[in-house]
This record gives structure tokens, sequence and C-alpha cells, in this order.
């Protein structure tokens, strides 16, 4: 998020305007992503008729200092409906929250890029923008985050006015010098994870995917979770252009969740 980097650049020298600069950079970099709103507990798919619009259950999700959002609208993609996300110097995300943790076994879906943002790099501040991403809310033990991260997280709530998840998973598709496979860090905050499922050369039509969200969880969270299966509290999918000023679009299909 360029309004978070700005934010870190200002930072002053006195300790506790450090701190409050820090908790409110943290709290925009997750809030981006993860705003809770109003939960429901359905997964409902894209309907067939695209007039019918966006089922309600996916609220969008903007930053309140980005004055542009991603377009989010339903389309025709052969006998498919699809959801276009259409980011020009934008950030946005469509988010669904559950009424209650669910232990997902695995996600399924359909995505395509359309556009990668130009000079995009997942693991700079300047170049952290998706041409596509699909992510999962992790419960995690709070317990067995760092003290540090604690105090960040709880400091980042407290600005925010929020809950802010303690751990966000995303699926992304890779830029260049990311490999397919590879897990690293968002540039703002170690608390979300970016797993690489794609790379350009896979663009050319909608491809899909079947993730073992049980075991993505624990390969990015693993000590922080607690015994038995992994919770999830919510997802969100979207697109993003705004760090690089460029323009990004992507197709996504219905969600599958599988319990």
């Amino acid at each position: 998020m360029q309004t978070v980097k700005q934010e870190l650049m200002k930072t002053p020298n006195g300790t506790g305007a450090k701190k409050a600069r820090v908790a409110g950079a943290l709290a925009a970099s997750l809030i981006c992503i993860s705003m809770p709103l109003h939960a429901s507990e359905a997964l409902p798919q894209w309907p067939t008729d695209v007039s019918a619009g966006i089922p309600a259950v996916w609220k969008p999700q903007f930053h309140p200092d980005i004055a542009a959002h991603t377009e989010f609208s339903l389309q025709k993609n052969g006998e498919k409906t699809v959801l276009l996300a259409d980011a020009d110097k934008a950030y946005g995300t469509l988010v669904h929250l559950f009424d209650k943790p669910k232990a997902l076994k695995t996600l399924g879906w359909e995505w395509q890029v359309l556009t990668q943002p130009a000079k995009a790099n997942l693991q700079t501040k300047a170049g952290d923008d998706a041409g596509a991403k699909l992510c999962a809310f992790v419960q995690v033990d709070e317990s067995k985050i760092g003290l540090g991260a604690r105090l960040a997280l709880a400091a980042a709530r407290t600005v925010s006015g929020e809950r802010l998840p303690a751990a966000t998973l995303c699926y992304v598709w890779g830029t260049p010098g990311e490999k397919v496979g590879q897990v690293f860090d968002n540039p703002y905050t170690d608390r979300v994870k970016n797993i690489v499922l794609r790379d350009m050369a896979s663009a050319a039509e909608l491809v899909s995917e079947n993730r073992d969200l049980q075991a993505d969880a624990r390969k990015a969270f693993g000590k922080e979770l607690p015994e038995g299966p992994v919770m999830i509290t919510g997802l969100a999918l979207g697109a993003d252009s705004d760090n690089t000023k460029s323009k990004a679009k992507a197709l996504f299909g219905s969600v599958q969740a599988q319990p």
C-alpha cells in the first residue's frame, strides 16, 4: 500500500510517535486486505444471470486514503459466469466473512490474469500490487505470536476500531523473479503470507486451482496454529495497482469450499 509506505517514511524520531506511526501503518495494511464486515454463513456461486449482480455476502472493501477503487462486475466467459476485477491505479478487494470459523479442507476456483501490474514485485513495498489474489483469514493461537507482533496487532486493532485477522494467507500470481510454490511475507507485515500459484505463462486462459487449505495454512503459520483442524474465518479476492500506478485486470470463477 502506497499510503502505508508514506506513513513509514514520515515516522518522526520520538519513540511514542514512531510506535503510533507504525501501528497506523500496520492497521492500514491489514485493513486493505481484511476489514471485518457483516458476516454470512453461505458461500454462493456467481449467478448464471449476470444482471443478478454479485452475491451480497461478498462485500467490497477499499482503503479510505486511496481515491481509485478496483471495480468488480460479473460477465460471461463462454457459458461460465466470472467476476472481473479491474484496477486502474486502484485498490480493492471483495471480502466474505463467515459467521463462524470453518475447518475448510480445500478451496477450488478458476482465475486468469488479463493484465499484470507494470513493474509489480510482491516482495517490495513499491511493487506490492497483485494481478490476482485470493486470500483466506486463518485463526491462530495469538499467544504463540511474538510479543512485538502481538503489540503491533493490538495497536492496529485499536487504530482501526476493528478486530483485524491475526493471520492472512494469500494465493497470488507471481511477479518476475518469484517462483511457483514460493512462500514469502507481505512486505508490510509478516501477518500476511503469499503463496505463488501461477506466473504469466499460464495467463492465456482460465486455469483451475484445487488447494489443500489445511496444508497450506500449516506451511505458512504452522508454529502459531492451535491443535486440531485449521479454522478459517473468511475469504477475500481482488486485484490492485495503486503502488505501481499501473493497471491490473483479472477474472475469477466461483470459489468452491470443501468443509
